[in-house]
Order: C-alpha cells, then sequence, then structure tokens
C-alpha cells in the first residue's frame, strides 16, 4: 500500500510522532492532499533545542500564515542557548495571534520577557496551561497578569523554588 492512500486519520495520527517541522518539511508541498491536511491539524510548536536557522525558516515560511497561527495550540520557547530568541519571537509574532493557543511554555526568561508578557498573557483567553522554568524572575508579577479564569495548569520552576525544597 502506498504511503498516499493512507486516510486522513492514521496520517493524522502518524503525524504525532513526528516534529512539525519535519512534517511541514516533508509533507507541505507533496500534493494538494497534504497541504490541506496540515491546515486542519492542531499543532504544537516547541522551539526549544531546535536549531535557529530552522526556528527562522519556520517562521518565515509558515507561521506568518494568518490559517497557521490559529492551529498553534501549544508553544514553547527558550533564551536557553542563546540571548533573546523569546523576545525576537514575541516581538514577530505576539501572543494574540494565536487565538486557539491553550499551552505555553517559557524556559530561561529575561526581564524584557516579562515585560513583553505583561501585555500579552492578560489576552490569552484559551490559555488553561502556563509553565515557566527560569532562574529568576518575580512570580507575583507574572501572576498577576495570567487570565486565571481558564487556567488549569500553572507550573512556575526557579532555581530559588528549589533550593527551598531541598
Amino acid at each position: 500500500m502506498k504511503f498516499e492512500l493512507l486516510s486522513n486519520e492514521i496520517l493524522i495520527e502518524y503525524f504525532e510522532y513526528l516534529s512539525i517541522f519535519d512534517i511541514f518539511h516533508s509533507f507541505d508541498q507533496l500534493n494538494y492532499r497534504f497541504y490541506k491536511l496540515l491546515r486542519t491539524i492542531p499543532i504544537h510548536l516547541n522551539f526549544q533545542n531546535v536549531r535557529k536557522t530552522k526556528l527562522f525558516q519556520f517562521c518565515r515560511q509558515k507561521l506568518s500564515n494568518s490559517k497557521i497561527q490559529q492551529q498553534i495550540y501549544s508553544l514553547g520557547l527558550s533564551n536557553k542557548d542563546a540571548y533573546g530568541p523569546i523576545k525576537a519571537f514575541l516581538s514577530r509574532f505576539p501572543l494574540n495571534k494565536f487565538s486557539n493557543l491553550h499551552s505555553l511554555t517559557l524556559t530561561q526568561i529575561e526581564d524584557e520577557n516579562i515585560a513583553q508578557l505583561k501585555s500579552m498573557l492578560p489576552i490569552s483567553s484559551k490559555l488553561y496551561a502556563f509553565h515557566l522554568i527560569s532562574s529568576h524572575y518575580d512570580e507575583d508579577e507574572i501572576i498577576s497578569v495570567l487570565p486565571m479564569s481558564n487556567l488549569r495548569r500553572l507550573s512556575l520552576l526557579t532555581l530559588r523554588s528549589f533550593l527551598i525544597h531541598i
């Protein structure tokens, strides 16, 4: 049986085992059916541990499309290996562009990221999971701007909180 003859349901299940970058790179321009199928699946973007070139290419080619922005259900951003990727991403793509964003994970945020988040988080009405992993930040400053009405999971991990539990 040819791969292209598999049902959409099986293909979508198969896609769950691949990174979204590999899915779009491999299948987006294959044929019209795959092109349309990729515009219906929920996208879970994790830019942590992704090469900078791959990140910029995906943002430029795919994420600038408003239909694809609406497919983003979870987003993971990190400053772990470089300075400024979260700031650059949020400057180009404010969180309100992702109308279906349910989960946000941020790693190694900087003070300038907190300023950006304070204006974006209150309007992220569908956000139900928020994870923050960093060596420093003011927890109260972040918690005060989170849209608590839908929030079901909140995870704030800092070096300070880790040291308290030792």
